[in-house]
C-alpha cells in the first residue's frame, strides 16, 4: 500500500510505548501534531489498526475532542476534523471538497460504516488526499445537522444517519450518500475526487450545490402568513391524526413504528379539555400497545427507540433519554385519566430504569443506549444481543419456572432477529404483575452478566429538562419522593455546571461544558424549572425560567413577528428555523408553552412580557399551524396551553397567586386551595351580590361541602365580605356519571379582584 511521507501521529517515547505510524495521504499542522501527540488515546480504542500491546497506531483531531462520538472515530486513520471554521478554512486553502459525516454514538449503521469503511486503510488514503473529512455529532450540533439532512432529503428524497455528504469547500452541499458498503462508497469517493478535477464537471458540482443551498434556504427559512386559529383548526388536527391511527395495533401509520409522543400528549390533551373519547381512545389503545409490546423493555425498565414492525415486537434497541422522558409523561397522563394499573407500572419502571442506569455521578442523565453488545465479552457485536433471549438463557435465568413464564412473555415464539427472541405480552391479557415482576427483576440480574451496550454519557440539556419534568410528574402523581429528588439533583448540575451566570446555557456536557444551546435546550430547561417551582414552591428556579425566557428572546428571535431560530448563529447555509415537527417537540412549541406557563406565575410585569412573547410567537407560527395543523402537533398544544390554561390535576390560579390540586380516593373528591399570603377567593357566599362566588360543579358532583369562609374587610369596598384563604378545601362525592368537575374561582387581593377563572378537571373513567 502507498503511504505519503507525512507526519506521523504517533512517536515512540519511553512513557507511552507505541509504534510510530502516518496518516495515510494525510497532512497535518505541527502544532495540532502536537496536541494530537500529548492526547492519551481513546480506551478502548475503536480500531483493527493496533500495535502489540494493543494501543492505536493511529489517531487524528478528534481525539482532542470530548463528544463520545467524535471520540469513537479518534483512532480511524482518516484526517478528522471537527466541525468548525479551521475544517472549511482547510478545505478552502487545499481547494478540495469537504466530505461530511453526521452521525451519533448510538446509532448502529454509523457504527457499521465506521467498521467498514472509516477504518480502513485503502479508503482513508484517497478520502485524505483528496478531501477534507469532517465529522459531527447530531447531537451536539441539532442545527447543523438539521441543515445537511434538509439537502439529503432534497437530494435523495429520504434520510437517516449516518447522513453523508460532500460539499463545496464553503460547504455547499453537492451529493448526499448516506451508508454505503466499502467498495460503493471507494468507487464514490473516487469518481467524485475525478470530477473535482475536471473543471466542467467542477463547474456542474457548484451549479448543483449552489441549486441545493438555495433550496434549503428556502425551506429552512420558509413561513405562512398569519391565519387565526380556530376550533376549527383544533378539530382539524384531531381528525387527521385519528385518521392515521392503527385502531388494531396503536400507533400512526404503519411500520416502522415510533411512539409519537407528540401526538399522544396532544390527544390526551384534547379529550382533557373537550372529552373527545375518540382522541382518548386512540392514545389508550396506542399506550396499551408500546406497553405490552416489545419497544418496551419488560426486564429492565424503559422503552426503545422504534419497533421496525406494526405491532411493537421487534425494536430497534436503542433507548434514547428523550423517549424516556416523554413516554413517561404520556404514561403518568393516561394513569390520571383511568387508573389503570399498567400505565403507572410503565411509567414507574422507565423512571427507575434511568435513574438506576441512566444518571450520572453527578446526577444528572446521560444521552442514549446503544443498540449493538457484544454476543460475548470481547466477541462480535450484534443488535439486540444485550435484551434478546435464547431457550438455555431463559432456563438458566428461571430454572424449573422457564416454562411457566416463557409463554407469558412471548419467548416461546420465533424469534425475529438473529440474537434470539424479545420479551412482550399481550395487551388484551395482561398477567399479574405482583408475580411476574420478581421474575422479571431475577432476569434482570442475570442479563447484567452479559456485555452491556455502550452508554453515551453526553449530558444533554435540553433532554435532562424533558427527563426532569417526566420525574416532578412523577413524583406528583405517584407520591414518590425519590423522583422529585433525581429531578432535583440533575436541575442542581445543569444550573451549576452548564449554565453560566449571563444566561448562556452550554447544549452539553462531556468532562466539561460542549457547544452553546439550541433553542430547545432553553425552552426545555425553562420548562423544567417551572415545574421544579410549582412542585417545590422555589422562587429561584423560577426566576431562572424566567431567564430562560429572556434569554430565547435575546439569543434566538430575529423580530417579535418570526419564529425563533434553532441555533444562536446562522450555519453556512443560512438559519435554521426549529419549526419542523420531529420525535421530539419543535423548539418553537417548546417555547410558546413556555411563555405560556410563564404568563399564569409571577409578576404582573414578567406575566405581561411573557403573554406579548406568546402572542407574538403564535402569530409567527399561526400561518403553518392553520394550514397543516397535525403537522405542527407540539405548536396546536402550546396554543391550547397559552389560550386556555393546562390541564391535569394541579392548576396555578390567579397569576401564580394560589393553587388548585384535585385529589380523588374512591368516590370522595377534594378539591386543595392553597392562596399565598394576601391573596384570597371569595367564597361560596361572598356576602356581595357583585361578586363571582367559588363554585364547584358538574353532572355527577353531589354532596358539596364548602369550607367555613372568613370575614375580612377590603379596602376597596365598606361591607365585609366571605373569602377562602390560606390552604383549604371543598370536599365533594362523585356519582358514576361523572365526567369532570369544573371549578369557577375569582383570586382577590387587599385592593383589587382578578379576572374570574373557570378550570375543568376530567375525573377518571374508563376509555
Amino acid at each position: 500500500m502507498r503511504r505519503s511521507i507525512v507526519f506521523a501521529v504517533c512517536v515512540l517515547t519511553l512513557s507511552s510505548p507505541v509504534v510510530a505510524a502516518p496518516l495515510p495521504g494525510a497532512q497535518i499542522n505541527p502544532d495540532t501534531l502536537e496536541q494530537i501527540i500529548a492526547a492519551p488515546p481513546v480506551s478502548p480504542p475503536r480500531t483493527q489498526y493496533l500495535d502489540t500491546s494493543g494501543r492505536p497506531l493511529y489517531s487524528n483531531r478528534l481525539v482532542l475532542e470530548r463528544s463520545p462520538y467524535l471520540r469513537q472515530h479518534a483512532h480511524n486513520p482518516i484526517n478528522w476534523y471537527p466541525w468548525g471554521p479551521e475544517a472549511l478554512a482547510e478545505a478552502e486553502r487545499r481547494g478540495v471538497q469537504i466530505f461530511l459525516s453526521v452521525g451519533y454514538a448510538t446509532c448502529h449503521w454509523c457504527h457499521v460504516m465506521e467498521e467498514e469503511s472509516f477504518d480502513n486503510n485503502r479508503i482513508a488514503q484517497v478520502l485524505n488526499e483528496n478531501f477534507v473529512a469532517v465529522k459531527v455529532d447530531r447531537e451536539t450540533l441539532p442545527d447543523i445537522d438539521s441543515q445537511y439532512m434538509i439537502a439529503t432529503q432534497i437530494l435523495t428524497g429520504r434520510g437517516g444517519w449516518p447522513n453523508n455528504l460532500f460539499l463545496m469547500p464553503d460547504g455547499q452541499p453537492i451529493v448526499s450518500t448516506s451508508y454505503q458498503r466499502p467498495d460503493a462508497f471507494m468507487d464514490t469517493l473516487n469518481s467524485l475526487a475525478q470530477d473535482w478535477r475536471n473543471p466542467e464537471g467542477r463547474k456542474v458540482m457548484s451549479e448543483q450545490a449552489a441549486s441545493v443551498s438555495e433550496f434549503v434556504r428556502l425551506i429552512a427559512g420558509s413561513r405562512s402568513a398569519a391565519q387565526d386559529i380556530t376550533e376549527a383548526t383544533f378539530e382539524a388536527a384531531t381528525t387527521a391524526l385519528l385518521e392515521d391511527h392503527d385502531s388494531f395495533e396503536g400507533g400512526f401509520g404503519k411500520g416502522p413504528k415510533f411512539p409519537n409522543e407528540t401526538t399522544i400528549r396532544y390527544l390526551l390533551d384534547r379529550y382533557e379539555r373537550t372529552g373527545d373519547r375518540n382522541a382518548a381512545s386512540a392514545a389508550l389503545v396506542t399506550l396499551r400497545h408500546i406497553a405490552a409490546g416489545g419497544i418496551h423493555d419488560h426486564v429492565g425498565g424503559g422503552f426503545h427507540r422504534y419497533t421496525v414492525d406494526q405491532n411493537w415486537r421487534t425494536p430497534h434497541f436503542e433507548k434514547m433519554l428523550y423517549n424516556q422522558g416523554l413516554l413517561v409523561r404520556n404514561f403518568l397522563q393516561a394513569f390520571r385519566l383511568t387508573k389503570d394499573p399498567v400505565f403507572e407500572r410503565a411509567a414507574r419502571r422507565a423512571m427507575d430504569y434511568v435513574i438506576r442506569d441512566m444518571t450520572s455521578p453527578e446526577g444528572a442523565f446521560f444521552a442514549a443506549e446503544d443498540a449493538v453488545s457484544p454476543v460475548t465479552p470481547g466477541g462480535k457485536t450484534e443488535e439486540g444481543a444485550y435484551y434478546a433471549w435464547t431457550y438455555d438463557q431463559l432456563d438458566s435465568a428461571l430454572g424449573s419456572q422457564a416454562d411457566t413464564y416463557r409463554a407469558l412473555i412471548g419467548l416461546d415464539q420465533a424469534p425475529t432477529i438473529p440474537a434470539g427472541a424479545v420479551a412482550h405480552i399481550n395487551p388484551d391479557h395482561v398477567p399479574d404483575f405482583i408475580t411476574l415482576d420478581p421474575v422479571l427483576e431475577r432476569m434482570r440480574r442475570m442479563r447484567e452478566n452479559r456485555p452491556p451496550p455502550i452508554i453515551d454519557t453526553k449530558l444533554i440539556a435540553g433532554w435532562n429538562g424533558l427527563m426532569i419534568r417526566a420525574l416532578i410528574d412523577g413524583a406528583e402523581t405517584l407520591g414518590d419522593p425519590r423522583y422529585l429528588q433525581a429531578a432535583e439533583r440533575a436541575t442542581d448540575f445543569i444550573t451549576r455546571n452548564m449554565l453560566s451566570t449571563d444566561g448562556h446555557l452550554a447544549r452539553a456536557w462531556a468532562s466539561g461544558a460542549l457547544e452553546d444551546g439550541a433553542l430547545r435546550d432553553y425552552a426545555w430547561m425553562g420548562l423544567a424549572l417551572v415545574d421544579l417551582s410549582d412542585a417545590t414552591g422555589s422562587k429561584r428556579h423560577l426566576a431562572l425560567a424566567q431567564s430562560m425566557s429572556d434569554q430565547i428572546i435575546r439569543r434566538f428571535r430575529d423580530a417579535p413577528d418570526t419564529p425563533m431560530r434553532m441555533a444562536q448563529t446562522a450555519g453556512p447555509l443560512g438559519a435554521t428555523y426549529d419549526v419542523i415537527e420531529g420525535a421530539t417537540p419543535t423548539g418553537n412549541a417548546a417555547a410558546l408553552e413556555l411563555f405560556a406557563m410563564l404568563s399564569r406565575r409571577g409578576e404582573d410585569d414578567k406575566a405581561v412580557d411573557n403573554i406579548t412573547r406568546a402572542d407574538n410567537l403564535l402569530g409567527a407560527l399561526s400561518g403553518s399551524i392553520a394550514e397543516a395543523p397535525e403537522a405542527n402537533i407540539s405548536s396546536v398544544t402550546a396554543t391550547a396551553i397559552y389560550r386556555e390554561g393546562e390541564t391535569g390535576t394541579t392548576r396555578r390560579l390567579g397569576g401564580g397567586t394560589a393553587t388548585a390540586r384535585l385529589e380523588l380516593k374512591g368516590q370522595q373528591l377534594t378539591l386543595h386551595l392553597d392562596f399565598a399570603p394576601g391573596w384570597h377567593a371569595n367564597s361560596h357566599q361572598p356576602l356581595n351580590p357583585d361578586l363571582i362566588a367559588t363554585q364547584l360543579g358538574g353532572n355527577g358532583i353531589e354532596n358539596i361541602t364548602y369550607p367555613d369562609p372568613t370575614l375580612v374587610s377590603l379596602g376597596f369596598q365598606d361591607e365585609p365580605v366571605a373569602v377562602l384563604e390560606n390552604k383549604t378545601h371543598i370536599k365533594t362525592t362523585i356519582g358514576p356519571q361523572a365526567e369532570a368537575a369544573e371549578l369557577t374561582i375569582q383570586i382577590c387581593g387587599s385592593d383589587r379582584c382578578l379576572p374570574p377563572e373557570q378550570h375543568l378537571f376530567r375525573l377518571p373513567a374508563s376509555i
